[in-house]
Formats: structure tokens, sequence, C-alpha cells
């Protein structure tokens, strides 16, 4: 990962997910617009700056629950938000609602996350694009060869 990529994650995460907007990210690191920032993002194997900052937020969500015992209810208000906002971002992100996120820990939160980046196309140091895992090879059913055969 770049030095510019290394700041827009390690501000992510040291900011608990908040950052402010795209376009505002955007120009305090010098691209014209969030556009090309999101090309850059792209370009490093990394999903888009609002995907980025729903993982984070929910991770930093479980993992002060887990560390002061408070709800999400509770970080909700806290911070300003609307809980049933927070509770359908939890389930949004991480496809299970919040008792089951709370229940499975930061950890198993951070392996979804990293699952995720996982799945993200990376470029080569010349910008093509190569996949993480080749696609299984052609195979011909008895279906296709017959149809086939017919033409």
């Amino acid at each position: 990962m770049t030095l510019r990529a290394t700041a827009i994650v390690e501000a992510i995460v040291l900011s608990h997910g908040s950052i402010g907007s795209a376009e505002s990210v955007a120009r305090a690191l010098g691209f014209a617009n969030r556009f090309r920032l999101a090309r850059f993002l792209h370009g490093e194997g990394l999903p888009p700056l609002h995907r980025l900052t729903e993982w984070v937020t929910v991770f930093s969500w479980v993992d002060n629950a887990e560390r002061n015992n408070v709800s999400l209810c509770w970080m909700a208000f806290r911070s300003h938000r609307h809980p049933s906002a927070c509770y359908r971002l939890v389930k949004k992100v991480t496809g299970c609602g919040w008792e089951e996120v709370r229940a499975s820990g930061s950890g198993w939160v951070l392996r979804l996350f990293l699952q995720e980046l996982r799945r993200w196309p990376r470029r080569t140091p010349t910008g093509t694009r190569f996949a993480l895992a080749s696609p299984p090879p052609y195979r011909r059913t008895q279906r296709a060869t017959r149809l086939l055969k017919m033409s």
C-alpha cells in the first residue's frame, strides 16, 4: 500500500470511522475530486471510502462494547446518532444483527473485514488488474455437448 493509502486507512481507524465526506477527504489529500479518490482507492485494491468507514465504525462499536460493557443504543446516543440507524448499519456491514455480532466479538468482525478486503481486485505495479484466485477451468457438460452436436 502506498503512503497515501496508508494515511487514509490510519485516519479512518484513528477517528473510529468518521473522517468526513469523500469530497473533503479528497481535497485534503490533494485529489481534484472524490471520483479521483475513488479511483485511487480502487487502484490500491481497497473498497470505497464509505465502505471502509462503515467497517471501522462497526469494529469500533464492538470493541467499545467489549471493553466498557455498554450497549449499542448508549453508544448511538453518545455519538449523536439514531440507534435504529446504528443497528441497521451493523446488519448491512456484517449481515448479522447486533446481538450476534456482539457475541461473536471484535476478532470475528476483523476477520470478516479482512475477508472482504481480499475480495477486492488488486493491481500489479504495471497497473493491470489480476485476480486473487483463477476461475475454474471451463468444463463442457453433457447437455452442452449435445447442444453443440445438434447445431
